[in-house]
Order: structure tokens, then C-alpha cells, then sequence
């Protein structure tokens, strides 16, 4: 059960993170999401999740963010490498179900392998 936390070690959580990803990071864009990721020399993932205003209410938001992390926390022994992952969410995320929402990610994070390919 413990394979599915996600404890500190694996979360973007100062703001120097997130501005030094986004500095060096590369950019993948999808229709509702945007991910910037930088290798790094760690043994696993981190990710970082931004939603502004301009996506919806506090509700939607924090909707969007428990999404997020809870698929992160199940694929994140299933992405390959070491990286920080910060996860954009963009207008119109609101109106999607769960499911799609889900299935929006496993494109985004299909699109972040392919780019480490690159």
C-alpha cells in the first residue's frame, strides 16, 4: 500500500521548483493541459500541479488537482526516468467528466515520453 502514497519527496513544493523547471524545462502541449519537464538526476518522478482562476471556481479547481494527483500517484512507477513534471490545466478542463479528464492525461503522458525520446 505504500507504493501508492505520495509522500513530500515526490511533490513540487517551493516556488524556486517551479521557477527553475520552468527555465529549463520543456514544454508539451496538449488541448487542455501544458507540461513542463526537465530531466533530472534523481531516482523518481516529481510533479508540480498549477490551475489559475481562469479554469473555473475553487471547486473545479481543486477537482482538477485531486484528478491529477490521483492518477499520478497510480502511473507514476509506470513513467520512465526522473523527472519534475509540472501540469498546466487550461480553460475548459471543467466541463469534462472524470473519465475524460483521465483519458486527456494518459495522451498528455504519452506525449511526455515521447518528447524524452526526441
Amino acid at each position: 500500500m505504500k507504493d501508492f502514497s505520495l509522500p513530500k519527496e515526490v511533490r513540487l513544493r517551493k516556488r524556486a521548483e517551479f521557477l527553475t523547471l520552468s527555465k529549463q524545462g520543456k514544454t508539451v502541449y496538449s488541448q487542455y493541459f501544458l507540461a513542463i519537464v526537465c530531466d533530472r538526476s534523481n531516482q523518481y518522478n516529481r510533479i508540480g500541479i498549477t490551475v489559475s482562476k481562469k479554469v473555473g471556481n475553487a471547486v473545479a479547481r481543486n477537482r482538477i488537482k485531486r484528478l491529477i494527483r490521483e492518477y499520478f500517484r497510480h502511473k507514476k512507477h509506470s513513467i520512465p526516468g526522473a523527472r519534475d513534471i509540472n501540469i498546466i490545466a487550461r480553460k475548459g478542463l471543467t466541463t469534462l467528466s472524470n473519465r475524460q479528464i483521465i483519458e486527456k492525461l494518459d495522451k498528455l503522458f504519452i506525449k511526455i515520453a515521447l518528447a524524452d525520446k526526441e
